[in-house]
């Protein structure tokens, strides 16, 4: 799991839970199991539009509530989906450039400057898609600290 988070809880599991659960299958996810003492939940795994609820980035979420606690697990496959992804395609078009620019700007002067020309846009990828994933995981790990406080606050309520 990529995501882990016990608080103390005193009041309504089954509240609190059923917020959860509530709140999830807003955002399309699919009831996998659903116990007294919690639920698990699986996501689609998309998560490539722009301004998408951070909660999207989640695969796979365990929410469980025990005598004097509350905890949610989750993994962030559809983060790592799209930071994959996001790989792929730039160095796809990485090589596409450098063969395409390659053939039409060869000179035989200055063999190699070609090759640097068609790959410098590509310089600050291998730098900003490790920020761009530690970005998308901070986001849906403060969805989720809210999503559990605000499980703790309702489900306190009677």
């Amino acid at each position: 799991m990529d995501y882990q988070k016990t608080i103390r809880f005193t009041g309504n599991v089954r509240k609190a839970i059923e917020l959860a659960t509530n709140v999830f299958i807003q955002h399309s996810f699919q009831l996998a199991e659903n116990t007294e003492s919690g639920v698990e939940l699986v996501g689609l795994g998309t998560f490539l539009m722009k301004g998408q609820d951070p909660l999207n980035g989640i695969s796979r979420v365990r929410i469980s509530g025990a005598e004097g606690e509350l905890s949610i697990e989750a993994e962030f496959g559809a983060v790592r989906k799209l930071v994959k992804y996001m790989t792929l395609f730039i160095g796809g078009m990485a090589v596409f450039f450098s063969l395409f620019f390659g053939i039409m700007f060869y000179d035989k002067t200055h063999p190699a400057r070609w090759f640097v020309q068609s790959l410098a846009p590509f310089l600050p990828w291998p730098v900003l898609l490790p920020v761009i994933s530690i970005f998308l995981k901070f986001r849906t790990s403060r969805a989720l600290d809210v999503l559990l406080n605000n499980m703790a606050i309702i489900g306190k309520q009677q």
